[in-house]
């Protein structure tokens, strides 16, 4: 059995992820003695890497439920075009872990210019795929033979990280929003 999740749905996990990931930033206030850094910030960029993957995978997928629509909601529309939107609904989600592939994904499929995230928000999101690429580093401290992956000294401040993840969610969130909206403009 194949189970069709739509771009909306998706995002709706997306955004538990993104409050589990501040409210834990929330938290901490304080410098991290040696040592203690990975313990707290490790589990606060496994949420927040999560939301970024569910998030793009979900604005993906909002746009093709958008191609479909415009199309279904043609009286004119062409057998061909028809066609091509049952082709688009059978599609499947790329299922990748890489944030940075997703990225590239997202913005071939999306050519219109106000999609784009801007340069800092793409970097940040290129560097956690760099630092994450199959979304295993910041969920475990060690691999499956038992040895430490995670990196002895800090990536990023907590003030870097609660930055990305401000800037990063307001401009992820304004892009499904406005999804969200094109949807229901066309649903009805």
């Amino acid at each position: 059995m194949r189970v069709v999740f739509g771009g909306v749905t998706f995002f709706s996990y997306a955004e538990t992820y993104l409050d589990a990931a501040r409210r834990l930033a929330s938290l901490e206030t304080r410098e991290f003695r040696e040592g203690d850094w990975n313990m707290f910030v490790m589990p606060l960029l496994f949420l927040f890497r999560h939301y970024v993957e569910l998030g793009l995978k979900a604005c993906i997928c909002m746009k093709k439920e958008i191609k479909i629509l415009k199309v279904l909601s043609q009286p004119g529309a062409s057998r061909e075009e028809v066609q091509t939107a049952r082709e688009t609904m059978d599609e499947q989600l790329k299922c990748t872990h890489d944030v940075a592939n997703l990225l590239r994904d997202m913005e071939k499929d999306f050519p219109e210019r106000e999609w784009h995230f801007s340069k800092e928000v793409r970097d940040y999101f290129n560097q956690l795929s760099g630092y994450d690429k199959r979304s295993d580093v910041f969920r475990y401290p060690f691999d499956t033979k038992g040895d430490w992956i995670l990196p002895e000294e800090p990536i990023m401040t907590m003030r870097e990280i609660k930055k990305m993840i401000e800037d990063s969610s307001r401009e992820l969130n304004a892009i499904a929003v406005q999804l969200m909206e094109d949807i229901l403009l066309l649903r009805w």
